[in-house]
């Protein structure tokens, strides 16, 4: 598909509208199918049906897009079927059931007419750039640094988990690896992915951060 003067290569799946333990026959191959689809994609659209509720499948490939690492551009279709009192209730389904992936961008559209499509192409773009975004050890370790100081992990146990270095050792998806003094909790991690994104972007793409937790009484 040409967009913007540019190729894309789409790969259209199949919808899949049944609840997965019901799935069967040509729905458990085209979920089969779709994965197959995501795992070899850069970036995922996720088509959302705008005239009707989201369903539970429609969560479920976003979550199979996060679990395989892909960026993602959510596309809610169908805009100029909906009044105005759907179109609250489509933009309240979205940020309740799929509050995980704020940081994906958002495209209202209506294929039949044409309306919107000319922005897949942008959110495509930054989709991509967030999925390869690289940010340099010392820039990072300065910016843990400063986070750690104004807001350190709380302490538990009577100890206090505290940060030793930072590195990003991946790209495509972001892989982000943090060096402790103990365990982080999974309030204090995603606080870190929060700030990340704040200052660094990531936009349409997940971010896994590691913890790795060095026992100082080992050194000598």
């Amino acid at each position: 598909i040409e967009l913007d003067g540019r190729s894309w290569w789409f790969v259209d799946t199949a919808g899949i509208r049944r609840k997965m333990h019901r799935t069967t026959g040509a729905d458990y191959y085209a979920s089969i199918r779709t994965q197959a689809a995501i795992e070899k994609a850069e970036v995922a659209l996720v088509l959302i049906d705008g005239s009707a509720p989201l369903t539970e499948q429609d969560v479920r490939v976003v979550q199979q897009v996060i679990d395989a690492g892909r960026a993602l551009v959510v596309v809610t279709n169908k805009w100029d079927l909906v009044d105005e009192e759907r179109q609250k209730e489509i933009k309240n389904e979205l940020e309740r059931e799929l509050v995980q992936v704020q940081w994906a961008p958002r495209i209202n559209l209506a294929a039949r007419t044409g309306w919107h499509t000319n922005r897949l192409a942008r959110a495509l773009d930054a989709a991509v750039e967030g999925w390869t975004t690289r940010i340099p050890t010392g820039r990072l370790n300065a910016f843990m640094g400063e986070l750690q100081s104004a807001t350190p992990h709380p302490v538990r146990g009577g100890r206090q988990p505290r940060i030793l270095f930072t590195t990003q050792v991946q790209t495509a998806p972001p892989r982000i690896v943090v060096f402790t003094t103990g365990f982080l909790d999974a309030g204090y991690r995603r606080f870190i992915e929060r700030r990340l994104r704040e200052e660094f972007g990531f936009i349409g793409s997940p971010i896994q951060i590691g913890v790795r937790v060095r026992d100082r009484r080992r050194r000598r």
